[in-house]
């Protein structure tokens, strides 16, 4: 009994679960077809390309390439979920820590993985995402930042967020300037509740 006393339940433990992941995802992330239509719209790949997801969670957004696609992500009941209902290669893999060689991809990207990474983890994940692209490929960091307080519904969903390392927009720009990248949209058009800047290394 002492034990069960002294347990704290997490609620952040149930989104461990693909099925509550994609349901938290369906209801409260309302930009996320809008997502899937950026990257169909502004991603050119070469004939034979290859891309990856770095936290791909699920693997949702698998169904936007023809290309051959792999997706990592460090929880590995999302990365058995995708095996199991997505096309692509996916593996258990820390974003820090790449298991590919250099250059690697014609396309590298991730989306809303940099709010769970601290700034030295953040640093690290995009030059790995560098190091296993290509020269003549393309890196895209995604990512939502900390809308003003009068967006109330943006504000307080990001506050409730499990990653702990959200950030300001200027902010993000500070972090992802040191490794080279530069704001390429402030916002996706269509994404709601808060803003999905967009970084790229070209």
């Amino acid at each position: 009994m002492k034990g069960m006393r002294d347990h704290k339940w997490d609620p952040y433990r149930l989104l461990e679960s693909p099925v509550l992941y994609n349901l938290k995802s369906a209801v409260f992330s309302m930009g996320r077809e809008s997502v899937l239509n950026y990257l169909r719209r502004s991603v050119e790949l070469p004939a034979g390309g290859r891309v990856l997801d770095a936290g791909c969670g699920t693997g949702r957004h698998a169904r936007v390439f023809d290309a051959s696609f792999w997706g990592i992500d460090g929880n590995a009941k999302y990365i058995d979920y995708a095996r199991r209902h997505r096309r692509g290669v996916f593996s258990v893999m820390d974003a820090t820590n790449l298991a590919f060689p250099r250059g690697s991809f014609d396309l590298v990207f991730c989306v809303g993985l940099l709010h769970h990474l601290s700034d030295p983890q953040a640093r690290a994940a995009v030059r790995e995402m560098r190091r296993v692209t290509r020269d003549s490929g393309r890196v895209l960091v995604i990512e939502g930042v900390f809308p003003s307080v009068t967006n109330f519904v943006g504000y307080l969903l990001f506050k409730c967020d499990r990653g702990r390392h959200t950030r300001t927009l200027a902010a993000l720009k500070d972090l992802l300037a040191q490794e080279g990248f530069h704001l390429h949209a402030e916002n996706i058009a269509r994404t709601f509740p808060y803003c999905r800047a967009v970084f790229s290394n070209r």
